[in-house]
């Protein structure tokens, strides 16, 4: 049973608004009559729908089908067709954003335009049949949201949230492979107009290197910027066969989202599109309306329908090889997520909303390129630049309510592609509860951008005594070059183990966790570890551990590795560095008169403005108890 929040009076006022508008009659449309595959034949003539310019009008074009394409059991199976026309010769062929749109013969409907092929004529398409299409709309759906409802009049407004709409949803189950960017069907050469291999996206709010980010995450090569309308939410939609829809991941200050065409629809219920998005089944998207800009001739592949997406008007939960189904009327649920950017350098602070469409698959990418494009569009530039981050994500995944987490980054070519991994990777184990999924509420990004390089290298370490008991605390003093300035030196206390034998101990002290980009990115999203120890780890263990973990700017001392010299000449050089240490040591414990007690409880860390870039070794003697 999930928790609810309490509502406040504005999501109080949306909630009945939504109920409301539930209740409100919409144009019913139905379903025609369809013609089944095994009735098609080649030569057969048809008509298809769809709309080509700003006017808004579902325009027909004529359809003749070729043939039938069927690669064996197991695939799909498609209709090879040739368009003609006034409106295609208009535009030059079939677009990307027709995908979906409906194809009729004799008034009884076919399918959805598909698919094209680079070494074809752009004349010429693949459709995918009804019958492919149909069975989406009786598919499962535990991601379904049952009460609760609530939206907002602005983009940047929480439109719903998770604990609320999740109160009498049944658990998802396994329904929802992993996001795929390929068909897996046997039609490797069958390139979609839309958004099925190539996955394209269309996108606002983000520039330049903000969508660099997003298109690596999603490893898609197509792209277009949408514009920048006030959006709002639909309870009364009406879309017709022919129609434009989007479908979005995110919305608010950033969007990110595609446009095809509506194929069918039957009360609320509506099909397009007629090849995968993510490909992820069961899914929880944001259905929008779309308004069509101008189209672009081209070849296939390259011709494309410019579109927005527009005003949220229901759901898509379903998004699969035959394309999505959607419920207009009904809501996601969502991750509403806050970023707020500081840049002192140039003066700005801004601050950006947007709403994750719950998938625990896309949250932590997603959540992560937000951030990103917050940075990257605020800063003037983001190399050779230090980062403060502190991000607070709120869920039920702990019992404080609250993950939290900080940290400072340096990079010297982008510091963005740094701050933002950790942030991921909590995100990402988070979502990666085996035992019942967590609820995420809400999630709030704080990055002050620091253009000067904050980083330090450890000189020496010295510690106050030349003995030490068990249980008993040493002082390092520890002396800090920082990058072009004056050395520092910080005091980090270390509680020597109750258990520790007598002799030498070798103490290591270093930055709290220097962790390269490439061994982030490896391990972002869901953890795993082929550790024998971390796999049975339980799901909090493994969320303290990551709260717990060392930070870049901490000094860290914990016990070395002790390793022999291997010759005299390296015998002699190690027992003159010892007595060096000893005589120094020596020294600060005379004027050092603080009492051990005073730092009984540390934790053999502290923390400082730097970056720590590097990592140094000393020896201190063990006594007898």
């Amino acid at each position: 049973m999930h928790r609810l929040l309490k509502p406040t009076l504005i999501l109080v006022l949306t909630a009945i608004l939504s109920i409301v508008a539930s209740i409100m009659p919409i144009k019913a449309q139905a379903m025609p009559e369809i013609l089944p595959l095994d009735k098609i034949e080649a030569g057969m003539s048809g008509t298809a729908y769809t709309v080509i310019d700003g006017s808004g009008v579902i325009e027909p074009f004529q359809v003749e089908i070729i043939g039938l394409m069927d690669n064996g059991k197991g695939s799909a199976k498609m209709l090879m067709a040739k368009a003609s026309g006034e409106v295609i010769d208009k535009v030059g062929g079939v677009l990307q954003g027709m995908s979906g749109s409906p194809v009729y013969i004799d008034g009884k409907l076919v399918g959805a335009l598909a698919a094209g092929l680079k070494e074809m004529s752009p004349y010429t398409f693949f459709i995918t049949p009804i019958e492919s299409m149909l069975p989406m709309w009786s598919m499962p759906d535990p991601k379904a949201i049952n009460k609760y409802r609530q939206a907002a009049k602005k983009t940047s407004t929480i439109l719903t949230s998770k604990a609320e709409n999740k109160s009498n949803e049944n658990k998802p189950n396994s329904d929802a492979p992993a996001t795929k960017t390929e068909s897996t069907d046997t039609k490797p050469a069958i390139s979609t107009t839309d958004v099925n291999l190539n996955n394209p996206l269309l996108f606002e709010g983000l520039n330049n290197d903000g969508f660099t980010f997003l298109s690596n995450e999603f490893k898609m090569n197509y792209s277009a910027p949408m514009g920048g309308a006030e959006r709002t939410i639909k309870y009364d939609a009406v879309l017709e066969p022919g129609s434009p829809v989007g479908i979005a991941v995110v919305y608010g200050d950033f969007s990110v989202g595609a446009t095809g065409t509506v194929t069918a629809v039957e009360g609320k219920k509506i099909l397009g599109f007629g090849h995968p998005f993510t490909h992820a089944g069961n899914v929880n998207f944001f259905m929008t309306d779309a308004a069509v800009i101008g189209s672009i001739s081209g070849e296939i592949g390259t011709g494309v329908k410019v579109s927005n997406i527009g005003n949220i008007i229901g759901r898509i939960n379903q998004d699969r090889e035959a394309g999505i189904a959607g419920i207009l009327g009904t809501f996601p649920s969502v991750v509403p997520i806050t970023v707020k950017v500081s840049d002192p350098s140039l003066g700005k602070v801004e601050t950006y909303n947007s709403s994750i469409a719950y998938n625990e698959d896309l949250i932590p990418r997603l959540g992560a390129s937000i951030a990103y494009a917050a940075l990257s569009k605020t800063a003037d530039s983001l190399a050779g630049s230090t980062v403060d981050v502190v991000f607070k994500i709120k869920t039920n995944a702990v019992k404080s309510g609250t993950l939290e987490r900080k940290n400072i980054f340096y990079n010297p070519a982008d510091v963005g592609q740094v701050a933002v991994i950790e942030f991921m990777q909590a995100l990402g184990l988070v979502c990666s509860n085996t035992a019942e999924e967590s609820d995420i509420f809400g999630i709030d990004v704080d990055m002050t951008l620091d253009s000067e390089r904050r980083t330090a290298s450890i000189i020496s370490a010295i510690p106050n005594k030349l003995k030490v008991k068990p249980g008993e605390t040493v002082n390092l003093t520890v002396t800090l070059q920082p990058y072009r300035k004056s050395a520092e030196t910080v005091v980090v206390p270390y509680k020597v183990p109750i258990t520790m034998k007598e002799g030498p101990l070798t103490l290591d002290i270093h930055g709290g966790a220097v962790v390269s980009l490439a061994q982030a990115l490896a391990n972002a999203g869901v953890m795993t570890s082929a550790d024998p120890k971390e796999a049975s780890k339980s799901y909090e263990e493994k969320l303290m551990e990551f709260v717990n973990t060392g930070k870049n700017n901490q000094l860290v001392v914990e016990i070395g590795a002790v390793t022999e010299p291997k010759t005299e000449k390296e015998l002699k050089r190690e027992i003159a560095r010892v007595k060096k240490i000893q005589e120094k040591a020596a020294k600060l414990a005379k004027a050092d008169k603080k009492d051990d007690k005073e730092n009984q409880n540390n934790e053999n860390r502290v923390e400082t403005n730097y970056i720590i870039d590097n990592v140094i070794h000393t020896i201190i003697d063990i006594d007898k108890l």
